[in-house]
Order: structure tokens, then sequence, then C-alpha cells
């Protein structure tokens, strides 16, 4: 791993895990998902189970954050701990800024500052989820793979083909 990436990991993970653990302590200000999880609920029945239980799931919320964030800092499994830190963050960010009191103007100023610090760190971490590391991507090993198979299929029914022809033909 390049020094860049073991010093900004930890770096960027550090945000989500304090926002994470923060959320942990406090799990009353889970209240800011209640109209989150009203809507959720009311879309599918499967998601119905979540209505009134707000509490859970800003703890399992948080919780994600703080898993996932400490495994992106450590540099295990960046592409996974980066992608849930990117769904995580953007439905924090979301509601946060959604809830966030704006009637005067610091207030107003405060919920932008906030929104822009939310939209840098969500860019920061996209980019993250796809950083491949020098190692090459899923998509391109199954693409790898795939023409070795097709490779090999077409090198064996020649090898059939031939023992089939030497067999009637001798």
């Amino acid at each position: 791993m390049s020094v860049v990436r073991r010093l900004a990991r930890p770096a960027l993970a550090s945000s989500f895990i304090l926002s994470g653990v923060d959320r942990l302590k406090d799990p009353a200000s889970a209240a800011h998902l209640e109209k989150a999880v009203s809507l959720a609920a009311s879309t599918s029945p499967y998601l119905s189970v979540l209505k009134g239980q707000e509490r859970l799931v800003g703890q399992a919320l948080a919780g994600s954050q703080v898993a996932a964030g400490s495994l992106f800092a450590l540099g295990k499994l960046p592409r996974l701990s980066s992608t849930v830190l990117l769904a995580t963050g953007a439905v924090n960010a979301y509601l946060e800024f959604m809830t966030t009191e704006h009637d005067s103007k610091e207030q107003k100023s405060a919920r932008v500052n906030n929104l822009v610090k939310n939209s840098s760190l969500l860019g920061a971490i996209a980019i993250a989820s796809v950083d491949t590391d020098g190692s090459p991507s899923l998509a391109w090993r199954a693409s790898k793979l795939s023409d070795k198979v097709a490779k090999k299929s077409e090198q064996i029914s020649s090898d059939v083909l031939d023992k089939a022809d030497n067999l009637f033909h001798s």
C-alpha cells in the first residue's frame, strides 16, 4: 500500500468513525430519521417493520459507519468498506441537511457549510470506492477469466474433434 493511502485512508475514515460513535452515544439523535423511516415503511411491506424503530435504524447506520470506517482506515476490504461509508454517509448527509434549522442567516450559512463539507467527504469516499490500489478490478478479472475459459474451451473442442477424426479415419 502506498504511503499516501496509508495516511489518507485513516484521515478520511476518522470523520465517519467519529460521526458514527457520536450517534451511537446519543441514540436520541435518531429522531431525525422519523420521516425517512415512515417513508421507507410505506413504500414496501417488507420495510413496514421499521415503523417506530428509528432508534434501531439510527444505531444500525451508526454501527455500520464505525465498522466500515475502521475497516477502511486499516486498509481491509477498502472498496467494500468505502462503498458502505458512501451509502451511510449519503443518508446521514441528506437527513442532516433536511433537519437542520435554517431560520437565521447564521443557521443558513452553517447549513450550507455543512452540506459542502459532507459533499466533499462523499466525493472523496466515492473516489476511494473505485480505487483498485494497483490491483485489477473485479470486472477486469472476470473479463480475463472469461477470455481464458473461451480459449481453453476452443482448445479442448479442437482436441476432441481431432481425436474423433483420428478414430473415424484410422
